[in-house]
């Protein structure tokens, strides 16, 4: 990372994050500090840049293929190298995002009015994605505090259904998880494979955070596991959280359940769009050039959330943070300052600091906040203060 960017003072800062168009500082007043939304304030791998730039510098703009072509063996040598699983290039297939993936999983496994089981909080897109499809939600609760999953809640989650009767048809998980920062130990991830085993349910598996994991915890892919073998599974994975690209429009999907596999090749061939030039050149860049460049900016990372998890217990002894193991999130339950359900609104209006609100993530989420840590350390302080300051 560039230390004209890490150690830039907060006025540049800031108005250099100002001078931006995407929506995290966009949304608010300029007068507010921008801790929402997933993305990073810092810049992607230059390796990523570069591919881009070269595309305009040569006015590269027409039909072009070569990167898409190249990616499902470039994803199948990153997840063997980096995670230990092998899903062959054969199965991998381009998405515009990984919400893409999840919703044609969802459509193409399940039918209308099955239950989904997702493990709350968590991110709420996956709320709209189960809705939208008319499916149901089935919540199940992730221990407070320690955020780990129960295997005992989850069987009785599966089985016991929905009030008024229906079925449960899939589980949905998050890993890294969403807001909490878990990465899911083996012992959880294979009680989630012996449950859908036993009721013969499609796990969807967004994996977009799994490469955003601190020292001492990993990143275990669901398809990974010997229990998931023979369970139905779909897994979604992109470069856009490790390398802040978002915007560029392209993850990848591993489809391993016949029923989604036989809808997706049914479908008309344009009807699911494909992604763009850009979007496949930076993500292709960041596969095969970018690692060197990821473990400095997981190590700042990991500098980021430790000082912020010191600044908490330091200074806010009234705020409860589980030190996240994966993801540049933090879940902050701020029950104990009697904010009310939504403290993201109050801190707003009397710290000027914007946070995502806890029960967009589900009832659970409730006197939480999520505060998004990537950012230099000059914003991070800055809005560490201010919070202390409206608290006190």
């Amino acid at each position: 990372m560039s230390d004209g960017v890490t150690n830039i003072s907060l006025d540049d800062d800031l108005a250099r994050l100002r001078g931006l168009d995407g929506i995290k500082w966009s949304r608010y007043p300029d007068d507010v500090l921008a801790c929402w939304v997933a993305d990073m304030d810092l810049p992607t791998a230059p390796a990523v840049a570069e591919a881009v730039r070269a595309l305009a510098d040569r006015c590269d703009f027409g039909y072009s293929f070569a990167a898409m072509a190249a990616l499902p063996q470039a994803w199948h040598e990153w997840l063997s190298r980096r995670h230990g699983w092998s899903p062959g290039a054969e199965g991998i297939r381009l998405f515009t995002d990984v919400l893409q993936v999840v919703e044609l999983a969802l459509w193409a496994g399940t039918e209308p009015g099955d239950g989904v089981v997702l493990l709350t909080p968590v991110y709420p897109p996956f709320f709209g994605c189960i809705t939208s499809a008319g499916r149901r939600v089935v919540s199940c609760p992730l221990e407070p505090g320690t955020w780990r999953l129960d295997a005992e809640r989850l069987e009785a989650a599966v089985t016991g259904g929905l009030e008024g009767g229906g079925r449960v048809s899939a589980i949905l998980i998050c890993n890294p998880h969403n807001p909490t920062g878990r990465a899911f130990a083996a012992d959880e991830l294979t009680a989630v494979a012996e449950v859908a085993r036993r009721h013969d349910l499609l796990v969807v598996s967004d994996e977009i955070w799994a490469d955003v994991v601190y020292r001492g915890a990993r990143h275990i892919p669901f398809e990974s596991l010997p229990a998931a073998e023979g369970v139905r599974v779909v897994t979604a994975f992109a470069a856009s959280k490790a390398f802040n690209i978002a915007g560029l429009r392209c993850a990848a999907g591993h489809i391993a359940d016949p029923v989604a596999e036989a809808a997706l090749a049914a479908l008309p061939g344009h009807m699911l769009g494909a992604v763009s030039t850009p979007g496949a050149a930076a993500t292709l860049a960041a596969l095969t050039l970018g690692e060197p460049w990821l473990a400095e900016i997981v190590a700042f990372l990991g500098d980021q959330r430790d000082h912020l998890a010191a600044r908490v217990t330091a200074e806010l002894p009234g705020v409860r943070m589980a030190l996240p193991e994966g993801t540049y999130l933090a879940w902050l339950d701020m029950r104990a300052y009697d904010l009310g359900d939504d403290p993201a609104a109050w801190l707003l209006e009397h710290a000027r600091v914007a946070l995502n609100p806890g029960p967009d993530f589900g009832e659970h989420g409730q006197g939480f906040v999520r505060l998004n840590f990537a950012t230099t350390r000059a914003v991070l302080d800055e809005a560490v203060d201010r919070i202390v300051a409206a608290l006190r």
